[in-house]
Formats: structure tokens, sequence, C-alpha cells
């Protein structure tokens, strides 16, 4: 095993999700010895550097995707052009490093463009069959046929799940990929001190782009006073000042530490948050209950995963549309959540270590 491999590594920048899944990664590559070398963007680099020590930063292009409100065709199409031009410049700045720098290995976080056709390249990604809302599945083969060609590009995809499909279901699926599972994939564990008492709190977890991150924040600050339950919310900012701000029955973080973080969501009486699969690797690794899922309009694989975890009774799911935190309340016993703490999972390592023994050889 090479331990003067240099890996150049960077997540797609869409809230935090992406980067805190590559945590455990990161660490591994990092007590082999390997040098990194990490994409970021100013949302991503303060918590990067924050959990990975000896790695080295630099500036990549953001993908700078808006959302709108509503999940319409022109939406798709919009969003669908955001990536086309952001894959194309974010390539070019991979090929404008590599001939700056030697680069043995390449991995890319759900980034179409970060690749490069003489470097052996790799990208983590749960979404190989994608989900396409009804109305609009039209243009699901003509999306799914250009996802394909895309994840084509990289040498393996690296799916973080187990080969059951445990939590990514349907859209983990493949027949024509070259797929490597590597395991669920979460930077919180139980930690040794309760930062936070176990009292009765609703914790809102806010993530994901612009604007739906705001209009989402904003619901929930609406409906606040409508129940007596105190509420956190945890904004997800850490390139911003940690600071607390209270207001009537509602408590606000920008950011908190892993340990911090996972003391809140262990104690919490009930979680409403996105159906990001980050978030949801985490309230599996957590071996969360009571969870209440909101997905992003206009993201159709949280539609599906929301739905999917109902349908198992292990989570609640309302529509953004839709949402009310009183009734969440209300069925908070409806449903199991994680029933197992998720056992200790050696496949990352076990992955790892069956990709790089014969590295590089195809």
């Amino acid at each position: 095993m090479n331990k003067s491999l240099h890996i150049l590594v960077s997540p797609l920048d869409w809230g935090l999700g992406h980067a805190s899944r590559l945590i455990p990664l990161l660490h591994y590559l990092e007590n082999q010895g390997y040098q990194l070398h990490i994409g970021v963007n100013t949302l991503t680099e303060d918590f990067l550097r924050q959990n990975v020590k000896t790695a080295l930063f630099y500036q990549v292009p953001s993908y700078r995707i808006k959302y709108s409100r509503f999940g319409t065709l022109p939406s798709y199409l919009k969003i669908i052009w955001q990536l086309l031009s952001a894959k194309k410049i974010e390539n070019n700045w991979v090929k404008n490093f590599v001939a700056r720098q030697t680069i043995d290995l390449i991995i890319s976080d759900n980034r179409f463009g970060f690749y490069h056709e003489q470097v052996p390249s790799v990208i983590i990604s749960h979404q190989l069959h994608l989900q396409f809302s009804k109305g609009w599945r039209f243009l699901g083969k003509f999306a799914q046929n250009v996802n394909h060609k895309w994840l084509s590009a990289f040498r393996e995809v690296w799916v973080p799940d187990s080969e059951n499909h445990d939590l990514s279901g349907q859209l983990s699926e493949s027949k024509s990929l070259k797929i490597r599972f590597i395991g669920g994939q979460s930077r919180l564990m139980t930690p040794d001190n309760q930062v936070f008492s176990k009292r009765a709190y609703l914790l809102c977890i806010l993530s994901g782009p612009e604007p739906q991150r705001s209009y989402f924040e904003k619901l929930i600050r609406q409906q606040a006073p409508l129940i007596r339950q105190q509420i956190i919310m945890l904004g997800g900012k850490p390139h911003q000042k940690t600071r607390k701000f209270d207001c009537a029955n509602l408590t606000y973080y920008n950011h908190l530490d892993n340990d911090q973080m996972s003391a809140l969501i262990q104690n919490a009486s009930l979680i409403v948050s996105r159906s990001g699969y980050s978030s949801i690797m985490d309230y599996q690794k957590l071996c969360c209950k009571h969870m209440f899922f909101v997905p992003t309009p206009g993201q159709p694989e949280q539609l599906y995963l929301a739905q999917r975890f109902r349908k198992m009774g292990i989570a609640g799911f309302q529509n953004q549309s839709e949402l009310n935190l009183p009734q969440m309340i209300a069925q908070i016993n409806l449903f199991k959540g994680f029933e197992q703490k998720a056992k200790k999972s050696e496949l990352l390592e076990e992955s790892m270590a069956d990709f790089f023994k014969n590295f590089p050889t195809p």
C-alpha cells in the first residue's frame, strides 16, 4: 500500500450533508497516511477544517443551485441547465489543478464534473436510479440516461449503504454501473458527556439550498406559538460564529460541534427535518425514535425517502405546504423510529482495503 498517495476530494456544496458524510472516509484516508487535498467553498471549509487536521484546502467553484418554492417544470429545466454549466466549470478546474499538482486519486461526492481522464476517479452517490414526482415522470428516462452517462465517467460509484439497500432503497439500484458499497456514513456518535439534558423539546434541523432552507425556517417560526413545547432550531451554518438566540419558546443555534449535535438529536422528543440522505444516516447511527420528514420541494429523491420510511413505519412525513407542528406532536407515537442501534460497521474499512490493495490497477 502506497503511503505517499495524494488524494483530491470534494463534496457537493448543497448544504452540509455531503461534507458531513465524508468525515468517516476522510478520517480513514488520513489515518492511512495519505495526503488529502480537499476542494471546498466558504460553506464547507470551516466545517471540514474542524474535522480534518492534516488536509490541504482549496477553493473550488460553487454549484450555486437555487430551488423555487414549487417543483415545476421550469424549475427542473433550470436546475438541469445549472448542473450542465457547473459540471463544465468544475471539470476545467480539476484539469488545471492536476496540471499543477501531482494527484493519484480523485474522490467526488456527487460532483459530476470532478474527475480527470488520466487520473483514477470515483464518485460517492446513492442516487443511481432517479425518482421523479408524479406528473413529471416523462422526464425520467431522459434524466436517468444523463445521470448514468455522467456517473459512467468515473471508475467506480461508492454507495454509502449496504448491499441490501437498507437506507437508500431503489435509489441505489443499478445493473450496469460498477458499484462499491461502503456502508452508511455518519460523523455523529453517542457523546461521552450528555451536553444537553433529556427534556421535552422539539428539534428542527434546517438544511439544503436556498430559498427553501429559509422558507422552511420561516414556517417553523410562524407555527412556534401554536405549541407549548420548547423548540430548538439548528441552523447548520458553521461558517458563522456559534451563537445562541432565544425568542419565546424557540432557541436557535446556528451551529454546534459533533458531540453537542449528537446529544441534541438523541435527547429530542421529536425531530423535524428534511429527508436528506445524510440526515437519515445520522438518525440511524444514533437510533432515533421520533422523526417527521419534510422533503425539500423540487427534490424527488427526498420525497421518495420520506414516503419510504413512512411506509416502513419508521418516521412521519408531511409536505412543506402542509406543515403542521401540533399535528406532528399528536402523532409522535405512531412511528417506531430506528429500533436497533446500528452496529459498528467495518464495511468502509473492508471496502477501502480492497480498493487500495491493487491500486491503481483498474
